[in-house]
């Protein structure tokens, strides 16, 4: 028994602190830095290319939600073990609405790798063009730069809604 509790509690904590840290990076890049660096314009080019390029925000980002999602599997085992099996585990509301939260937390996690990310890293990269052109850019550049910026953060507020969903789901389904 005291086995099974150090490996549920290693594991939930690397779960539980790598989520926070998921979400908590995502919300301050969707609700503080997206905004104040359009909201600056063209000023905020150098600090979001050290966050964003240099220092590789969006790789941290979805460093911790692959520990958040490794972890949380070697979790849901355990639980789905503990009531006898898979098709046990998804007949309780528990264990529904705990896999819920799991497919949403999957679903973001690969939305941030497949979508946000590449807009990100492509917007970065028409940004760093444009200002090492040394010219004024074109209407077209720039509208070709802001459209890449608003799907980047379009994907990026749909993966930061997905994740709330799922800490509100994991964090109450023993009460359902």
């Amino acid at each position: 028994m005291v086995a099974a509790s150090v490996y549920m509690i290693v594991f939930r904590a690397f779960h539980i602190l790598a989520g926070a840290v998921w979400v908590g990076a995502l919300s301050l890049l969707v609700l503080y830095l997206q905004p104040t660096a359009k909201a600056i314009g063209p000023a905020a080019g150098p600090f979001m290319q050290e966050l964003v390029a240099k220092r590789k925000l969006p790789n941290f980002i979805l460093g911790m939600g692959a520990i958040t999602l490794v972890a949380g599997v070697f979790v849901y085992i355990h639980d789905v073990d503990v009531f006898g099996g898979f098709g046990d585990f998804l007949d309780t509301s528990f264990g529904g609405t705990l896999t819920f939260g799991a497919v949403l937390a999957i679903v973001g996690w690969f939305l941030g790798l497949l979508r946000v990310k590449p807009l990100t890293n492509r917007a970065m990269a028409m940004a760093g063009q444009l200002a090492a052109a040394g010219t004024p850019p074109s209407p077209e550049d720039v509208a070709a730069l802001q459209g890449a910026q608003r799907q980047a953060r379009r994907f990026a507020i749909i993966v930061l809604v997905l994740l709330v969903v799922a800490i509100l789901a994991m964090a109450t389904a023993r009460y359902w």
